[in-house]
């Protein structure tokens, strides 16, 4: 519905949404004007200014990406003045309550936050530094507004400032930060990995259902619910705890979200360790039909509003399906493989409780008597009734002696 950037701008049907960027950089400018003591005018041209150093900014692009008609500076800087300033305007008044701000219906809204999530259309922080209002600190509350659809903004959340200590390339790459923050949780996976041979094979068991039937339970992390990487499994005797974070599946935006964070990991140039392709592969692992939703559902683990739980089952299979993270095996970890390690040592925890006859007995036992008030009465008639009938039988023995 929009573009940003000059890979698909002037498409055809973006006309709509060029109309937008128009009306709300000119809405940027005259508040910049109001805030910096400049008219409109002033203002604009101030802005500018701001881009004068095009070239750092070509750099970014690649050079298919601008083409021929952007070769010349004064195009390219235009482009990005009334991309820059429109998302910025739109990163600062976004609220999925009241889009009425931006002068959209709700569905526009939804479409045009996803839009700024494709990977092709990624503006440089660099660029949205230059033309934020206060540097560092006003983008990181604008970050972090879209982030959360204009939260910030409505309820008067103090944003602290870190952007200044993290190179950010992009709105997505800050967005696949986010989710990936880590915290002291997530040294667990360290710690487990010291006696665990990281080539061990290939784990046996297929999914949610699979685990439940030998006592291993889902849980949903309450410490930094919305972060991936808190991921852990505890083992115990009478069964087991996966503990997974929070996900909340909504129509409009996380199927497209989560397509490209695994795009923009794929691409040639990006270093990193693969983690979201990793946790996507993990969580296919898991998830094979609709009955494990359902599991994942009742937990508090998964929360969704993308349709059935077939939908939302269908979504990881095909996520799972093709990715780098699966073209050799995602139970070995070695420097060929590209998976991250923190998953293939909770495969390898998961697998030996799996493995372990002790504990699967002991699990089915409790889950077959002990799991229902229901049972447990059951077992104990059934003890009762027993223990009964073995002492009338000894004292007719008894007596007959």
């Amino acid at each position: 519905m929009v573009s940003f950037g000059p890979i698909h701008h002037g498409g055809e049907g973006l006309e709509q949404g060029e109309h937008y960027k128009r009306l709300w950089t000119s809405k940027f400018a005259a508040e910049y004007g109001k805030k910096t003591g400049r008219d409109t005018n002033e203002a604009t041209q101030y802005l500018l200014k701001r881009i004068e150093c095009i070239e750092e900014l070509k750099e970014l692009f690649s050079e298919d990406a601008l083409g021929l008609k952007y070769k010349d500076n004064y195009n390219l800087v235009w482009l990005l003045f009334v991309d820059g300033c429109s998302l910025l305007h739109f990163m600062e008044n976004v609220d999925e309550h009241n889009p009425n701000a931006l002068n959209l219906m709700f569905d526009q809204l939804m479409y045009m936050w996803s839009d700024i999530l494709l990977l092709e259309n990624q503006l440089p922080i660099t660029l949205l530094k230059m033309l934020s209002k206060e540097k560092g600190t006003d983008l990181e509350y604008l970050l972090k507004n879209q982030a959360g659809m204009g939260k910030i903004k409505r309820e008067k959340v103090e944003v602290k400032v870190t952007i200044q200590n993290q190179e950010y390339i992009h709105i997505l790459h800050y967005f696949r930060y986010v989710f990936l923050e880590t915290d002291d949780n997530n040294n667990a996976c360290e710690e487990m990995a010291v006696n665990i041979d990281p080539s061990y094979g290939w784990h046996t068991y297929n999914n949610i259902t699979d685990l439940k039937a030998v006592g291993i339970r889902v849980t949903a992390n309450k410490k930094g619910q919305w972060a991936w990487s808190n991921i852990s499994f505890t083992s115990k005797w009478l069964g087991g705890e996966l503990s997974l974070p929070v996900y909340l599946f909504n129509k409009d935006a996380t199927p497209y979200f989560f397509w490209n964070l695994i795009a923009y990991e794929m691409c040639p140039d990006v270093i990193c360790n693969y983690e979201c392709c990793s946790l996507f592969s993990f969580m296919d692992s898991l998830i094979d039909t609709a009955e494990d939703v359902k599991e994942l559902r009742l937990a508090g683990v998964f929360i969704n509003f993308l349709g059935s739980n077939q939908d939302l089952a269908n979504l990881f299979n095909d996520l799972g399906g093709d990715l780098r993270s699966k073209m050799y095996s995602n139970t070995m970890y070695t420097q060929g493989v590209a998976y991250d390690k923190r998953y293939i040592i909770l495969k390898k925890h998961i697998q030996q409780h799996y493995q372990n006859k002790w504990k699967v007995w002991l699990a089915l036992g409790y889950n077959t008597y002990f799991s229902t008030p229901w049972a447990m009465i059951a077992f104990f008639a059934a003890s009762v009734a027993l223990i009964l009938t073995f002492i009338q039988t000894w004292f007719t023995m008894f007596k007959s002696c």
